[in-house]
């Protein structure tokens, strides 16, 4: 995985974090120390302690992190768009760039955090109230596109075990496996709604297939 560029000015606590974050995947949870932390930084511990009172901080700041930016920003950026039709707002979702450099660092943090919170019992309950809101997050979609209630929360959980295990399994597939996993998915879940979308959904699938693809280059 790529380093994140540390500036040369005054470190910021967002510098920090992210060195963090990078220890975290590279070395798990107990690399995340502030002296060797300060030492890949080149600057001294007690530019750390500008920032955070102790390492407990530092690691609540890591888990704040992971998600906001992995979870938080992507159902508002969805939320945000009036333009999209509930349908397109699921599939928009269902289509994010199967491989580019952040979504490879997304997954990277994905496996660090969830591996993280199999030894500690308070990082395990951030990672089940973060399950819990995406899958709450992918029901609304599926609702919102005429899928009744009762079938929309066990679609929802189906899609979130498929994209978990795909983050996993990411190495080992094709874009084109990928892309084509997540409209098997999606094409089956559309099979559930009430009312046909007016776009022939085939087409939309390309459409946005294709997005995914050009902006994974």
């Amino acid at each position: 995985m790529a380093k994140r560029a540390i500036t040369r000015q005054r470190l910021t606590r967002e510098d920090w974090i992210n060195a963090a974050i990078d220890r975290l995947i590279a070395n798990g949870v107990d690399g995340v120390r502030i002296d060797p932390l300060a030492d890949t930084m080149k600057v001294s511990r007690g530019s750390f302690y500008w920032h955070f009172k102790n390492r407990r901080e530092l690691l609540e700041a890591i888990l704040s992190n992971w998600r906001e930016h992995q979870t938080q920003r992507i159902m508002e950026r969805i939320r945000r768009d009036q333009n999209l039709a509930p349908i397109e707002r699921l599939v928009r979702l269902r289509m994010l760039p199967p491989r580019t450099r952040t979504t490879a660092e997304a997954a990277a943090f994905e496996l660090a955090v969830r591996t993280w919170a199999l030894r500690d019992k308070a990082v395990r309950r951030v990672v089940d109230q973060v399950d819990s809101e995406r899958v709450s997050f992918t029901a609304g979609l599926l609702a919102d596109a005429t899928m009744p209630e009762d079938e929309a929360g066990y679609w929802a959980l189906i899609g979130y075990a498929y994209t978990v295990g795909e983050s996993l399994l990411r190495a080992n597939m094709s874009d084109e496996q990928i892309i084509e996993c997540r409209s098997r998915l999606l094409e089956t879940q559309l099979k559930h709604f009430r009312q046909p979308s007016k776009e022939d959904l085939r087409s939309l699938r390309r459409r946005l297939a294709a997005d995914a693809i050009s902006k994974g280059k």
